[in-house]
């Protein structure tokens, strides 16, 4: 049985939860005072450092419902790892307690989580990391990577499609290391869960290959217990813990309990309720200080058994040593070099088909696949890098970023541009989170012809362009994939997508090293400049030579990464955009381009419409990207006619 001691410091976090919750006069009290004991029976079983907070073979938590933080925010400052300003300063600006967590803020954060099912997704994303890295460096006397990750969920996780594309996917991949948690209190803020969701969940995952333990209590003991054999099975495992939203509030048991408060009066008597002796807020007692540090202390002795075993480790697998650290350390490059391709006047995507299987013989530490659809994006491998997603493109990228977060093992994901959409929210999150990943888009405009205008992408590109610190790289032929490849896999700063078309296009191969804009084609005395990307940096070359026939020169630009392209004035300058009149043409309707009309007088050719079932050269010209009548717009816009 728990000892008093262990229960009042429990109730303890949900006081100080409370009181940071009032003092930030917004918050979600119904978690964060109803779930203690199960954050309480994580903390109390995870295996962790102070002294190596970012330690590779610690336990990870992903905090899926990140609603609750403030729970585990109470129990990290009696601890000793956050300070009592820390708590006051919940959801406060650039505070180590945002009101979801947040991983810049503070170290013993795994995951940046708030929007639900996606803290799912990532901790499936780091057991698949885990089972890669233990089959890669494990040997049979020593285990240097052997830990588990832990998400807390809550009944809105299970509603949001991510997390049910991730629970497919770990029952699939039998991911043993995981251990799902879901605190289930049965009430949401529009109603009560079940009369949303009727899912048997024991029956549920066990249809997906997982351990199931069903708690009739949220008593820890039991939860411990629980996690204590869930840790001996060889299986992922979801555990269900009843709690009570709200706990002993007013607010209990109601959706009220998810975003009610309590007044001054109502949360004296509360702590009286928990046998909190000093009612006085943000004031606790020694005792409480002195659990939570011993228990901390105590996980420290995990860290110096495993510097033990490391130690060992080196000795006897000197290479493997060497290689682990060289990843821990993010010294991981790759070099595209000696890259040769054997075909010209290909798609991009045909590019990538090269790209992967020099990767594949080039790269150990890489990971990735598609979403069912190697064979038309080209993107995959034939070993234990390739991934099998299945059509899964939102739990793809969000499974991607868990795998980052874990190792720093950086993964390429692939799919239509069009099902980007289906993405966009856990690519927002790689960008909040600055996880340079790869995304490959194919199949990028009006070109796609026949599957019609479902598969014909019109504003993918302006909604990617549009995710703050997320680099877009549309590219026109061989040399600009390799080297914006090259570019985005020694990239650490953020994510980046590679968009590529279906349709055969001109090799230029000018590009000598990566840029994001530069000149295809340049007059030193000319009379437009003509701004492209992708498959229409063609067409304005081509555009350029029927131009010539009216006297009119014109300079052609690949605009390989637009944003980057505006943001560089230098750029501009040496690119001399700004000294006539500037055309651009691009098959998507992204207004970013008009941009460029800051510096000279503006026009454009861009898609306007949804596309067509037909041959896809009918529909590119049918929209409008077509020489001639683009031939016919400039002379219109420079009055030559």
């Amino acid at each position: 049985m728990l000892k008093n001691k262990e229960i009042k410091f429990i109730n303890a976090s949900r006081a100080l939860a409370l009181d940071a919750i009032n003092k930030a006069e917004q918050g979600h009290i119904g978690m964060a005072l109803g779930a203690n004991e199960t954050f309480y029976s994580i903390i109390k079983t995870m295996k962790f450092s102070e002294q190596a907070p970012k330690w590779i073979d610690r336990d990870r938590f992903v905090l899926s419902a990140g609603h609750g933080s403030m729970a585990l925010y109470s129990l990290y400052h009696f601890m000793g790892l956050l300070t009592i300003e820390d708590i006051k300063n919940h959801k406060q600006f650039n505070s180590k307690t945002p009101s979801h967590p947040e991983i810049e803020k503070l170290n013993f954060i795994d995951a940046s989580t708030g929007p639900l099912g996606q803290g799912v997704a990532m901790a499936v994303g780091m057991a698949y990391s885990h089972k890669f890295l233990s089959q890669k460096f494990n040997q049979k006397d020593l285990k240097i990577i052997n830990h588990h990750i832990y998400t807390l969920c809550g009944d809105g996780d299970f509603q949001e499609g991510v997390a049910l594309e991730a629970i497919q996917f770990a029952g699939s991949n039998n991911l043993d290391r995981l251990i799902l948690i879901h605190d289930y209190n049965n009430v949401q803020i529009d109603s009560k869960a079940f009369e949303v969701n009727k899912i048997n969940f024991e029956l549920y995952f066990k249809a997906h290959n997982f351990k199931t333990i069903i708690l009739k209590n949220n008593k820890p003991e039991n939860i411990i217990k629980a996690i204590k054999k869930a840790k001996s099975t060889k299986k992922a495992v979801y555990i269900q813990v009843p709690s009570h939203i709200a706990y002993k509030t007013k607010h209990q048991d109601l959706s009220s309990g998810h975003h009610g408060f309590l007044n001054h009066e109502e949360t004296i008597e509360y702590k009286k309720s928990l046998e909190i002796n000093n009612l006085r807020p943000f004031e606790y007692e020694k005792e409480y200080y002195k659990f939570g540090e011993k228990m901390l202390k105590q996980k420290n002795i995990f860290y110096t058994k495993w510097q033990k075993k490391l130690v060992n480790y080196k000795e006897k697998y000197s290479l493997l040593y060497d290689k682990l650290q060289k990843l821990l350390n993010d010294e991981i490059t790759f070099d595209l070099s000696n890259l040769k391709f054997s075909l010209t006047n290909k798609a991009t995507r045909d590019y990538a088909l090269e790209i992967s299987k020099f990767l594949q013989k080039n790269s150990e530490f890489l990971l990735g696949g598609s979403a069912d659809l190697r064979a038309a994006t080209k993107i995959g491998f034939d070993d234990e890098k390739n991934i099998k997603y299945g059509i899964r493109e939102f739990a793809m990228v969000a499974i991607n970023n868990g795998i980052y977060l874990h190792s720093k093992i950086k993964t390429i994901a692939a799919t239509f541009l069009v099902f980007s959409d289906y993405a966009k929210s856990a690519l927002r999150l790689a960008a909040l989170m600055k996880i340079p990943n790869i995304f490959v888009f194919s199949h990028d405009s009006y070109s796609v012809g026949g599957d019609g205008p479902t598969h014909q992408p019109v504003e993918q590109l302006t909604m990617l362009r549009s995710i703050p610190d997320f680099e877009v790289l549309r590219v026109a032929d061989e040399t600009e994939l390799k080297h914006a490849f090259d570019y985005a896999l020694n990239n650490k700063n953020n994510p980046v997508a590679i968009i590529l078309c279906r349709q055969p296009l001109k090799s230029f191969n000018l590009q000598s090293k990566y840029t994001s804009s530069y000149f295809i084609k340049q007059n030193n005395d000319f009379d437009l400049t003509i701004l492209s990307s992708g498959s229409e940096v063609e067409l304005a070359y081509n555009i350029s030579l029927e131009l010539e026939k009216h006297n009119i020169r014109a300079n052609v630009v690949s605009v390989i990464n637009l944003k980057e392209l505006l943001e560089n004035i230098s750029l501009i300058e040496k690119l001399k955009i700004k000294e006539k009149p500037i055309f651009a043409i691009e098959a998507s309707n992204d207004t970013m381009w008009y941009k460029f009309a800051l510096y000279n007088k503006f026009s454009g050719q861009f898609a306007k419409n949804f596309g067509h079932s037909a041959p896809g050269d009918f529909v590119y010209k049918y929209n409008g990207f077509e020489k001639q009548k683009i031939k016919e717009k400039i002379l219109d816009f420079l009055n030559k006619k």
